[in-house]
């Protein structure tokens, strides 16, 4: 798998970075399903956080992308299986194309 010019976790003070993570396993994707993707995606997030001493509910925002405005519901079905409420604040953005061909790409901010 190709090295990437970034950090895949960062923290600052009590505030923690997750760069965008897909839904891929061993440099493959999951699925071509976006809720397989989502919520391998979601998986990722919450193996870096537990890495670094963290829970998916530290989590206080996400950014996230996907390339079908069509697949939004199907996205929040698995999101919300994903992240409990009280949910962390989202942006979400349709975009052309994602790493690897993904349907979806999530970024998160954790605070602990």
């Amino acid at each position: 798998m190709a090295t990437f010019p970034l950090s895949p976790y960062k923290k600052v003070g009590n505030t923690h970075y997750v760069s965008g993570q897909i839904g891929q396993e061993n440099g493959q994707l999951v699925s071509d399903n976006i809720s397989e993707q989502t919520t391998k995606t979601i998986e990722n997030i919450k193996s870096i956080l537990e890495q670094n001493g963290l829970e998916i509910g530290d989590v206080v925002d996400v950014i996230a992308f996907i390339t079908e405005q069509s697949d939004y519901d199907a996205f929040n079905e698995a999101y919300r299986n994903g992240f409990k409420e009280p949910f962390p604040t989202r942006t979400t953005v349709t975009v052309k194309s994602l790493p690897l061909g993904a349907k979806v790409e999530l970024k998160a901010i954790a605070f602990k």
